[in-house]
């Protein structure tokens, strides 16, 4: 059993990710005292029934009150308001992390919010998940091998970073330090840029060009993979295209870019040029997905 980090643990909106961090810190380090927040009880009453947590409420400062890392897995877009309200439960030598895909908006918000009142706040994003919701949906084994890449611009001691660092890991991830504006670009390319696309595909597919009949018939594997990630909560990646819309911009305008590029060599009869284009794309995945030494 690991040693941890962090006595008391506090998972602010047990969803699908707080949901499995939880399950994940129960598994991984059950001497930690772990307590859950969430606005409904509904959700705390299943934590309970399955022996998640014990130590559950919607009294956002009173959850907070004696914990020594706290972890917002809302939306994005609840944190401030919820941070206002934890305040006063806050200790100023607690670590205070989120779960949110985009970095620079938080750290511009909620970031700020926690540093100018004294508080220790640093960036934390699992990449894990997958299209469903809700703690029903949650398990243990959502964060193993998955990488946390930290963010700290509002320059939290060193020992802080490294007992979060020590947190992830603990449960089973790696931990890579960026910069938030190198994650934010980096994530959307490599999440949000796939998540539009897979909306693209199946908005596509369901053109009226074409039987809907057929469309059921016909789509197999392919499709269903390709799309998959699209069925995730609708809100949630409003939010995170909206919060991250510098990047994904300029990735989206790259790829109609592409598109553009694909077509000229389809009306251009260029087939060694599509070959080409279809040998570059596999080989840019295989170079992303290379296992690093």
């Amino acid at each position: 059993m690991p040693d941890s980090p962090f006595q008391t643990v506090a998972v602010y909106g047990p969803g699908l990710l707080g949901g499995s961090i939880a399950m994940a810190v129960r598994e991984c380090l059950p001497q930690v005292e772990l307590r859950l927040w969430a606005r409904r009880e509904q959700p705390l009453i299943f934590a309970r029934e399955r022996g998640i947590a014990a130590h559950t409420g919607t009294n956002p400062a009173e959850i907070a009150r004696g914990a020594d890392l706290i972890i917002l897995a809302t939306p994005i877009g609840a944190f401030e308001e919820l941070v206002r309200s934890m305040l006063p439960g806050i200790s100023k030598t607690a670590v205070v992390t989120d779960v949110g895909s985009v970095k620079s908006y938080v750290h511009r918000t909620t970031g700020e919010l926690l540093t100018d009142r004294r508080r220790i706040f640093i960036g934390s994003h699992p990449m894990a998940g997958t299209e469903k919701s809700g703690i029903e949906n949650a398990f243990a084994d959502l964060l193993k091998g998955a990488t946390v890449a930290l963010t700290n611009p509002h320059a939290a001691s060193e020992s802080d970073v490294a007992r979060l660092a020590a947190f992830w890991q603990a449960l089973g991830c790696s931990t890579y330090l960026m910069e938030p504006r190198n994650h934010d670009h980096t994530v959307a390319r490599i999440s949000h840029m796939p998540h539009i696309m897979a909306a693209l595909a199946a908005r596509c597919a369901a053109s009226d060009k074409v039987p809907m009949q057929d469309l059921q018939r016909l789509a197999s594997s392919g499709f269903r993979d390709t799309t998959r990630v699209c069925s995730g909560p609708v809100g949630m990646w409003a939010d995170i295209l909206w919060e991250n819309d510098v990047a994904v911009r300029e990735t989206l305008l790259d790829c109609v870019r592409d598109m553009h590029y694909l077509i000229d060599l389809l009306e251009n009869q260029d087939k060694e040029g599509v070959r080409r284009w279809l040998e570059e794309g596999k080989a840019a995945r295989e170079t992303i997905r290379k296992e690093l030494s």
